[in-house]
């Protein structure tokens, strides 16, 4: 008589285990791969939003001689507080100079976004920027920058390095880009008068 041995379909352990330790294994690889691919796409979101500030409050200026004030949010509805995109009384006002008013939709984090007119505007502010990095601020006074909320140090980083790769000094500190990071706010240079 034959002795059959009978096996019940399923998996064993060791098989189980194996799937685990590849899944885990590719997890550890993929994250952080699409993790980086997200950090990209929400700097290129910041330069461009950038862009587009930089060149309407350089046509604001050139027309009107002032620099703008633009604050993203829903309690910033009035023309005083959206020289960009809101109809002015200012003299040589040929706006609107974008094509929206500010929007948290425009900052990738949602939040805030706002132009200022002067360097020591806002709270917390550069001061004023050190464009060449020498150490100090070469750039203060009236003149405009943007102010981006709650961008995470590795989005800032991207950012800096787009715009201030050959600068020398602290990335945080120095260039176009600066950087606070217990306030975890973005000021990108705009435009000096």
């Amino acid at each position: 008589m034959k002795n059959r041995t009978s096996r019940s379909s399923g998996f064993t352990l060791i098989e189980i285990i194996v799937v685990l330790a590849l899944i885990t294994l590719l997890a550890g690889v993929v994250v952080p791969m699409v993790s980086g691919v997200s950090s990209q796409g929400q700097a290129a979101k910041i330069l461009a939003v950038a862009d587009t500030l930089k060149k309407a409050c350089a046509r604001h200026f050139a027309d009107t001689g002032r620099t703008a004030i633009e604050y993203s949010g829903p309690s910033y509805i009035t023309a005083s507080v959206r020289n960009l995109s809101l109809t002015q009384t200012t003299a040589g006002w040929r706006g609107p100079y974008i094509d929206h008013p500010l929007s948290y939709s425009d900052n990738p984090f949602g939040t805030y976004v706002h132009v200022y007119s002067s360097f020591t505007a806002g709270n917390p502010n550069p001061g004023g920027f050190d464009l060449v990095g020498a150490g100090s601020d070469t750039v203060t006074g009236a003149g405009n920058f943007v102010r981006f909320g709650s961008v995470p140090q590795p989005v800032a980083q991207a950012v800096n390095d787009t715009l201030d790769r050959s600068i020398p000094g602290d990335w945080m500190t120095t260039g176009q880009v600066e950087y606070d990071a217990a306030s975890r706010s973005l000021f990108i240079f705009l435009i000096d008068t």
